[in-house]
């Protein structure tokens, strides 16, 4: 009973994240603003399930012991693609930055700008050097 109850809660909660996730690249904007500069505005319903399907595709392969048997070359294009939508995904990212001086000119903290600015990276610099010095070594 307590292994079919685990596996309902991470079943859920898996959904529950990766709806979050496709959620949050959609609300970017980053399949409209692609397919608008590529002049595939047609393709709008399939680059969603892609996206969709490569999601689960990849959250089974990360929770299984499946691996990639890759030689270099094929390597070499997979990293291009990965690099790719990275690189894609961060610059949506910084479009969507600009909330930050919008939201301090409406609440009247422009003053305060640059300290927002440095304790988010500060944040973001003290828990990535949290998780890859002390966490590793607990997995």
């Amino acid at each position: 009973m307590s292994r079919a109850l685990l596996a309902f809660i991470g079943l859920s909660t898996g959904i529950v994240v990766g709806n979050a996730a496709g959620a949050f690249i959609a609300l970017l904007g980053v399949v409209s603003r692609l397919a608008q500069i590529s002049d595939t505005d047609g393709k709008i319903p399939l680059y969603h399930w892609i996206l969709i399907l490569s999601m689960t595709m990849f959250s089974f392969i990360f929770f299984s012991d499946f691996s990639f048997k890759f030689n270099k070359y094929l390597s070499i294009i997979s990293g291009l693609f990965f690099g790719t939508f990275v690189g894609l995904f961060a610059s949506a990212l910084a479009e969507v930055l600009n909330v930050i001086p919008v939201l301090s000119r409406k609440m009247e903290i422009t003053e305060y700008v640059p300290f927002l600015i440095v304790a988010i990276l500060l944040g973001k610099v003290s828990a990535s050097l949290l998780n890859w010095l002390v966490l590793v070594g607990y997995k």
